[in-house]
């Protein structure tokens, strides 16, 4: 018997391969994943570059920002110092954020402030020109705002006046405006010699000032000097312009005295109040009397620390009026023009041996003496005053008690 055999039909070359199909959709699924992924990779570096770049701008603005902070910072360590420039804020202030907007304030402020220093500045000094710092210092205050009527520093100090011979008559011979310009002129010729010696202008008045002296009679005796001197350079000018030398008397005086603020709520001033200012005063009178430029008092002389440093001739022993009690006057003949101070030295041993024989009552040796000193310097006008005076007692009987001191009636 034939054994049968199955035969399995082939299939057709254009059949696809079941296997075959799966493999190539694998594949090309493989290749669709794998496009994704580059395409994700893509946007995943693209987006890591942007936030890369953008974390680097971030950081470069935040480095800006702390040194722009820290430009404000340093501007206002600036103001601490007192030197600070708005063009350090100038860019910070340019930002149109906060901070730019607090560069602005700042700057804004700091320069207010500023100007309302500088205002204040202006305002002290003109205040200082009322009431100048050494007052405040002299009377413990730091401010002008901190004077209270009352305020005062009692102590010894020396006082001078000083004032200027005929001024009234010059004046009427001037328009208010030459007159005002003539003093002011003055003034500011002798005023700076009082602070150069350590003085206090407590006030002027018209042409006359009054100053004191806290620390030594040496130094007003000094300023006294010193302004006579600064005088004769000023006359030299006004010579130069055909205008007449100014002639000034200086009386100095010293004992305990009150300086300080008096007035009302609405109108201070400064003063020095005490006996020794009235006397002061008068002393500066008396130089016109005895003809001399600087007059100061025993009291000064007592006090100075080397008097053998200027030549100084004993002229009297007086009793101003309204007072009881005798002073003695003295001429510093340092501040004497030539060769008016040579010849007063030259005699001054003869006028002092007068002076013995007048307060002795022996007038007619004093006499002689007096005469011998005009003879050679008729200008001596003290010593054309004891002959006056000698020639009048003459006539006249003597005082009782005659004790050579010199009473006058009048101011």
């Amino acid at each position: 018997m034939k054994q049968s055999i199955n035969l399995v039909p082939s299939k057709s070359p254009e059949e696809p391969n079941p296997q075959l199909q799966d493999l190539m959709q694998r594949m090309e699924e493989l290749e669709e994943e794998k496009n994704s992924y580059e395409t994700l990779v893509d946007i995943i570096t693209e987006h890591s570059t942007d936030l890369e770049n953008q974390i680097r701008n971030k950081n470069r603005e935040m480095q800006t920002y702390i040194e722009q902070v820290k430009k404000v910072i340093d501007a206002a360590i600036a103001v601490k110092n007192n030197c600070f420039d708005p063009q350090i804020l100038s860019e910070v202030a340019a930002r149109s954020d906060a901070l730019g907007e607090l560069a602005q304030v700042f700057s804004h402020m700091v320069q207010t402030v500023k100007a309302r220093e500088q205002e204040l500045e202006k305002l002290l000094q003109a205040y200082g020109r009322f009431v100048p710092h050494e007052y405040l210092e002299f009377l413990g205050k730091q401010s002008i705002v901190d004077f209270q009527l009352g305020d005062h520093v009692s102590k010894e100090m020396a006082i001078m006046f000083s004032d200027i011979r005929s001024f009234t008559t010059m004046a009427e011979q001037m328009t208010p405006q030459k007159n005002f310009d003539f003093i002011n002129t003055y003034l500011q010729q002798i005023s700076p010699e009082i602070r150069n010696h350590n003085g206090l202008i407590v006030k002027y008045m018209g042409d006359g000032l009054m100053a004191v002296f806290p620390e030594s009679v040496d130094d007003a005796v000094r300023a006294g000097i010193a302004k006579l001197q600064q005088l004769q350079k000023y006359n030299q000018s006004r010579n130069i312009n055909g205008e007449i030398p100014l002639n000034v008397g200086i009386g100095i005086h010293v004992g305990d005295t009150m300086v300080g603020i008096i007035g009302e709520a609405n109108r201070m001033q400064a003063d020095a109040l005490s006996d020794r200012v009235n006397l002061t005063a008068r002393l500066e009178g008396l130089t016109k009397y005895y003809g001399v430029s600087l007059l100061i008092s025993g009291d000064v002389v007592e006090r100075l620390s080397q008097p053998e440093k200027y030549s100084i001739r004993f002229l009297d022993r007086v009793i101003v009026k309204g007072r009881k009690e005798a002073i003695t006057i003295c001429e510093v003949l340092d501040v004497e023009l030539e060769p008016a101070r040579s010849l007063k030295i030259q005699t001054l041993p003869i006028f002092e041996e007068g002076l013995e024989q007048y307060c002795q009552g022996n007038f007619a040796n004093a006499k002689v003496c007096f005469e011998q000193i005009v003879a050679l310097n008729p200008a001596d006008k003290p010593s054309q005053l004891y002959l006056e005076r000698i020639h009048t007692m003459l006539e006249n009987r003597i005082p009782p008690n005659w004790n050579g001191v010199w009473k006058f009636t009048q101011k």
